[in-house]
């Protein structure tokens, strides 16, 4: 005997549970809610009962009906990278309720793979691209941007290119990790950092200046960069420096940095945050396994997603030519040891 096939779930059947009219669900669905003044009570609503009813949209009944493919290509640095990882995956949750497929690559941090990476998205005619951008990276996204193909940035921007961009408030992250850090009575306080001249760093470095500089520690100033092809020995060696010179306190601009300064602090024998505080960026799971507990300067890395997708989705469905540029703000968390929980 034959199973009977489950029935899929329509667009009336999101509509018929949330009461609103079938065509106001497809505005939501496909971006246009605030085209078409939707209010977010009921734009969430929406989204919240697609997720219930787990409604899979017909992707290919729409591109065969609006001459589209809905894709959108997203490359990020480093997809093994867990703060990335993070990323894409709740890029993919947001494109899917939107209706769109993601193709998803890595540029490895190097310019020509990101080159070649966007090369094969576009041959596959993607209709617009999400791009953390690399060192060097410039003048591919300058061509992104002058070809009109729709793009938004995400972590990174590139302040000489005029487009659209989701990142973080690097600047005031920067001054809020180090501010911690003295509010706890720390004054020998360093900064570990990749010595890169993308705009995460740059803001992270001006905040971290900034905060020292306010709270009369000018001369304690002290950055360490770090090598991103020979990161735990440059890591290494770079710790070994600051304790030699006294300090009780390090800010890691990366969660990379983070697990790399731990790791050798282990092997060194010294607690924290007793002998030396941490405060890294991007904390993740692998932390919980540190003896020790940790605070690190967190991205909202759903929010952030949410808004890369929802511009760039709203750039393709309008004819608005706007750009769109948010600077979301971190929050200083803790992780704290399995054992402790």
């Amino acid at each position: 005997m034959t199973a009977k096939r489950a029935k899929r779930v329509s667009i009336k059947d999101i509509a018929r549970e949330a009461g609103v009219s079938p065509t106001l669900v497809s505005f939501v669905l496909n971006g246009k809610q605030k085209q078409y003044r939707v209010s977010d009570q009921i734009a969430d609503r929406i989204r919240e009962i697609v997720k219930q009813l787990d409604y899979k949209p017909n992707g290919f009944a729409k591109s065969l009906r609006e001459g589209t493919n809905n894709t959108i290509g997203v490359i990020v640095s480093d997809i093994a990278n867990p703060f990335f990882a993070n990323m894409v995956k709740n890029i993919e949750n947001v494109a899917e309720d939107r209706g769109y497929m993601a193709l998803f690559a890595s540029s490895d941090e190097k310019s020509e793979k990101l080159s070649d990476q966007l090369g094969r998205m576009l041959r596959k005619e993607v209709e617009g691209v999400i791009v953390v951008p690399c060192e060097g990276s410039d003048d591919i996204i300058r061509t992104l941007v002058d070809k009109r193909i729709p793009t938004v940035l995400l972590d990174r921007y590139i302040p000489d290119i005029r487009t659209n961009y989701v990142c973080l408030d690097n600047r005031k992250a920067g001054y809020d990790a180090t501010e911690s850090l003295i509010k706890k009575g720390h004054r020998h306080i360093s900064l570990l950092c990749y010595d890169l001249k993308l705009s995460n760093m740059k803001g992270r470095i001006e905040g971290y200046k900034e905060a020292m500089e306010i709270y009369g520690l000018k001369s304690e100033i002290k950055i360490q960069y770090v090598s991103m092809d020979s990161l735990e020995r440059s890591c290494t060696k770079a710790i070994d420096k600051l304790i030699s010179e006294g300090c009780d306190a390090v800010v890691c601009a990366t969660n990379s940095i983070t697990v790399m300064c731990l790791k050798h602090l282990q092997r060194l024998k010294l607690n924290v945050p007793e002998d030396i505080d941490v405060m890294g960026f991007d904390g993740g799971n692998e932390f919980d396994f540190y003896d020790s507990p940790l605070c690190f300067m967190t991205q909202p890395t759903e929010t952030m997603a949410k808004k890369a997708v929802d511009i760039l989705t709203h750039i393709l469905q309008s004819d608005e030519g706007f750009i769109t540029q948010i600077e979301a703000e971190g929050t200083i968390s803790e992780h704290r040891p399995l054992r402790d929980n």
